[in-house]
């Protein structure tokens, strides 16, 4: 064995220092941390205002608010059949309207939210 090699196996025998890498930063805290809640959990006043800005998008949109109260609500989009005209355009047409009339009355009208 040469000198070379020698001193190449001392030093894989020898340990090397490593040097530690520091801990990452810890994350930031939620806004809602020092309160105990969860990132998920939103308090009475948040939900409140999330409620309003969502029914403000939607009455925007064309629908219209049914009932409201302080965390939930009913939102109505559409319009009501009119089933009275409907009977009258059937009678005119020899009952040919009556089948427009019953697809819309099932599938046309009012949708609940």
């Amino acid at each position: 064995m040469s000198e070379e090699e020698k001193n190449a196996g001392s030093e894989l025998d020898q340990p090397q220092a490593v040097s530690p890498e520091p801990p990452p930063p810890p994350p930031p805290a939620a806004p809602n941390a020092a309160a105990g809640l969860s990132q998920t959990e939103k308090t009475a006043e948040e939900r409140k205002a999330l409620l309003a800005n969502t029914l403000q998008g939607q009455v925007a949109s064309g629908a219209r608010i049914e009932s409201q109260g302080d965390f939930q609500a009913v939102v109505v989009k559409g319009h009501r059949v009119n089933h009275l005209l409907h009977f009258f355009i059937g009678l005119f047409t020899l009952g040919i309207r009556w089948i427009v009339w019953f697809f819309i009355a099932i599938f046309g009208g009012e949708e609940r939210r």
